[in-house]
C-alpha cells in the first residue's frame, strides 16, 4: 500500500525527533528540516525562527554548529561545521545546509551559534534522534533499478507524465532504470512542480535544468513525479486515497522517500553519491556530480 509522503508545512520536512529547548524562550530557534538524519554521512538541513515563528534565516546570518554526542558526554563537542545559506524560495525563504557525518547513532545534540550582521551573536542548543540507518539508499549504496514512464509512453505528450508548465524534453527519454544500466552519471529528480507540498519543486527542477543545460552528453537526467498520478477531465491529477491523501508513486516507494522535493545523484555503476531533500543550489548538485565520477 502506498503511504503518504510526510510534509511539514513551515519548512517542508517532519522533525526526527522533538526538539528539547532551553527552559527560557531563547531569541533563536532552531527547526530541523531533514526528514530523516542518521549514522554517517547527513546533509543536515534546519532554518531559524524567532520566539514569535518569523524566519531569521537569511544570506547575511551566519551559523555555526557543535555535535555533542549525549549518550558519550552531552557536555564534550565531538565535531563542529559551518552551516550554508541557500534559498528555498529565493529571495523569499530559506534555510541552511551542513555536511555532517556522525560516527554513531542515539542522541546527539547541536548548538546552534548565529552571528548577525551587526555583530551581535545568539546561541541555542537541540536534542535529537540519530538513526541507526536511513528510509532512503545509504551513499554508497545501490540505487534501486525501478521502471518508470517515458515520453515514448505516453507518445511524446508529456502532460500525461508530467505537471511541469515547461518540461525538457530530455528528462522524460529515459527511465529511472535505463538511466541507471546506462553507465553515465544520473540526476533523478523527484518533483511535482504543479502539486508540490513544500512550494520548492518548481525552484528545485529549474536548478536541475540549469546544470542539465551545462551537461548535454555526459549525464542523464530524469524526472519523475513522486505522487501516483493519473490523467483527468484532460488534466494530469494527483491519484488520491480514499481518505483524500495524495499517494506515493512506486518509484518514491522504492527510494524510500518522505518527502520532496528529492534530488538523487548516481554514479556511472549505479551506486547513490549525493542525496539532496528540499532545497537545492546549482553549485551543491555540480560538485556532487563530479564526486560521482571519482572513486569511493
Amino acid at each position: 500500500m502506498n503511504r503518504l509522503i510526510a510534509v511539514a508545512s513551515a519548512l517542508l520536512l517532519a522533525l526526527p525527533a522533538a526538539p528539547v529547548l532551553a527552559q527560557t524562550v531563547p531569541d533563536i530557534i532552531p527547526v530541523l528540516a531533514s526528514s530523516e538524519i542518521a549514522k554517517g554521512q547527513n546533509r543536515f538541513l534546519f532554518s531559524l525562527t524567532d520566539p514569535a515563528g518569523a524566519l531569521v534565516a537569511a544570506p547575511e546570518v551566519a551559523v555555526r554548529l557543535e555535535f555533542y554526542d549525549d549518550e558519550a558526554d552531552p557536555d564534550a563537542v565531538v565535531f563542529e561545521a559551518d552551516a550554508r545559506f541557500l534559498w528555498a524560495i529565493e529571495g523569499v525563504r530559506g534555510l541552511y545546509a551542513a555536511d555532517v557525518d556522525f560516527p554513531s547513532a542515539g542522541r546527539w545534540g547541536t548548538r546552534f551559534y548565529a552571528t548577525f550582521p551587526d555583530g551581535t551573536e545568539e546561541t541555542v542548543r537541540v536534542d535529537y534522534d540519530v538513526w541507526e540507518q536511513t528510509s532512503t539508499p545509504a551513499i554508497g549504496s545501490a540505487a534501486p533499478r525501478i521502471d518508470t514512464p517515458t515520453a515514448a509512453d505516453v507518445d511524446g505528450d508529456l502532460d500525461r507524465i508530467s505537471s511541469d508548465p515547461a518540461p525538457v524534453e530530455r528528462f522524460y527519454e529515459l527511465s529511472i532504470l535505463d538511466a541507471i544500466e546506462a553507465d553515465l552519471p544520473a540526476v533523478i529528480a523527484f518533483v511535482t512542480p504543479a502539486f508540490c507540498q513544500s512550494a520548492t519543486c518548481g525552484p528545485t527542477i529549474e536548478k536541475v535544468k540549469e546544470v542539465a543545460a551545462s551537461h548535454p552528453t555526459d549525464v542523464n537526467f530524469v524526472h519523475v513525479e513522486p505522487y501516483l498520478m493519473w490523467e483527468k477531465d484532460g488534466y494530469l491529477q494527483p491519484m488520491l486515497s480514499d481518505e483524500g491523501w495524495l499517494q506515493a508513486a512506486p518509484w518514491t516507494e522504492a527510494y524510500g522517500l518522505r518527502t520532496e522535493p528529492y534530488v538523487i545523484v548516481i554514479d556511472p555503476e549505479g551506486l547513490v553519491r549525493a542525496k539532496f531533500e528540499g532545497a537545492i543550489t546549482v553549485d551543491e548538485l555540480e560538485d556532487a556530480l563530479w564526486e560521482a565520477t571519482q572513486p569511493l
